[in-house]
C-alpha cells in the first residue's frame, strides 16, 4: 500500500483521536503550509516536521519519519543541520524516538540551538532493512517565534469552563469527558500559583499526521499529579455542537486567538509566575511531558517557580 494511500486511510476514515467519528474538517485551513513535508526519496521515505513556528535560540525539533509501509519506529535518529545564505553552521544532534502513548507510532524529538535566521537546511540519517537511508529538508528560524515563547508572559485570555455551558458538548468536539480539564480557566489557573498545562486541540478535527491525542495525554497526566499542578483543554473552536452537523461552521474560540497560534494542536507549560516555560508545536507524549513536569513537584521547582505550594 502506498503512503499516500495509509494516510488517507489512516488519518481522515479512522481518525487518530475519535475513531471515525467525523470525516470532514472545517474550512478557513491556516494560512502558513502546515506541517512541511520533504520530498519523497527514491525509496519511499519522508519527513513531516511537527514544529515549524521556530525562533532564534534552543527549539524542540519534532519530526515524523515515513515510508511506504507507513511511520518508521527507531530508538533514536541522527539529524544534522546546516544553515544557508550568510552563515556557514552545521550541527549533529541525536533526535529521540517518542511513543505516541498507547499508538504504535511517534515522532523523533531533538532539542536545538538555531543561532540565525532564515532558511536551513536538515538531514536525518538512519538504517531500515539493512540499507543506509538520507532525507533531506528545509525549514525556517525566524527572529521571533509567531506563538508565544518561552519567557513571554502567557496570554490572561478566560477561556470556557463548566460554569460557562449547559452541556460538556460545548467545551470540546471529542469523546473524552474528563471535567477535571474544564474546572479552571487559563486566566484562573495562572493566578493560583500553581504550574498550568494547556492543551490547545480539537480533538474530533486532527487536521494532519502529527495530530494525536492529546486530551487523553493531559487526562492521564491530571489523573497522576493533581492537585500540584493545574491541566486544562482549551477547543480550539467556540461553537463545537453546531461542527457535530456542519463541519464548515466552526469559528475559533477567543482564546485560541487571543494566543495567536499559526496551527491547531499546541501544549504549553506555564510556571507559577505566568510565564512560559515549555512549549510543543503538534502531539506531544505523556512521557516526553512528564520528564519536564517532574522538576515542578520537586523541592526544587517549587522554590524557585512557584508562589505558593
Amino acid at each position: 500500500m502506498s503512503y499516500k494511500k495509509f494516510f488517507s486511510i489512516f488519518l481522515f476514515c479512522i481518525g487518530i483521536t475519535t475513531l471515525a467519528i467525523f470525516c470532514n474538517e472545517p474550512v478557513d485551513p491556516f494560512s502558513n503550509e502546515y506541517p512541511i513535508k520533504s520530498p519523497i526519496t527514491q525509496e519511499g521515505y519522508q519527513i513531516v516536521l511537527a514544529t515549524t513556528d521556530l525562533g532564534i535560540g534552543e527549539n524542540r525539533f519534532a519530526f515524523i519519519v515515513l515510508s511506504d509501509k507507513g511511520f518508521i519506529n527507531r530508538d533514536y535518529i541522527v539529524v544534522t543541520f546546516y544553515a544557508t545564505a550568510n552563515h556557514i553552521h552545521e550541527s549533529k544532534n541525536t533526535a529521540q524516538f517518542m511513543y505516541w502513548d498507547d499508538l504504535n507510532r511517534g515522532s523523533f524529538v531533538a532539542n536545538e540551538i538555531f543561532p540565525y535566521p532564515g532558511k536551513w537546511d536538515f538531514k536525518v540519517d538512519f538504517v531500515d532493512n539493512k540499507k543506509d537511508i538520507s532525507i533531506n529538508g528545509t525549514f525556517t528560524v525566524n527572529k521571533k517565534t509567531v506563538a508565544p515563547d518561552k519567557g513571554d508572559k502567557a496570554p490572561t485570555e478566560k477561556s470556557k469552563t463548566l460554569d460557562d455551558v449547559v452541556s460538556f458538548q460545548e467545551l470540546s468536539t471529542g469523546n473524552v469527558i474528563d471535567l477535571e480539564l474544564y474546572r479552571h480557566s487559563i486566566n484562573e489557573a495562572i493566578k493560583s500559583g500553581k504550574p498550568t498545562v494547556v492543551t490547545f486541540s480539537s480533538p474530533a478535527f486532527c487536521r494532519d499526521e502529527t495530530c494525536g491525542p492529546q486530551v487523553k495525554v493531559l487526562q492521564k497526566l491530571s489523573t497522576r499529579l493533581n492537585p500540584s499542578m493545574n491541566f486544562i483543554h482549551v477547543e480550539i473552536y467556540d461553537n463545537p455542537v453546531e461542527l457535530q452537523n456542519d463541519s464548515k461552521s466552526g469559528l475559533y474560540s477567543e482564546a485560541f486567538k487571543k494566543w495567536g497560534l499559526p496551527s491547531s494542536q499546541w501544549t504549553f507549560i506555564i510556571n507559577c509566575i505566568g510565564e512560559i516555560s515549555h512549549r510543543y508545536q503538534g502531539f506531544v507524549s505523556s512521557e516526553e511531558l512528564y520528564k519536564t513536569l517532574r522538576f515542578y513537584i520537586t523541592e526544587e521547582g517549587i522554590k524557585n517557580h512557584c508562589l505558593a505550594t
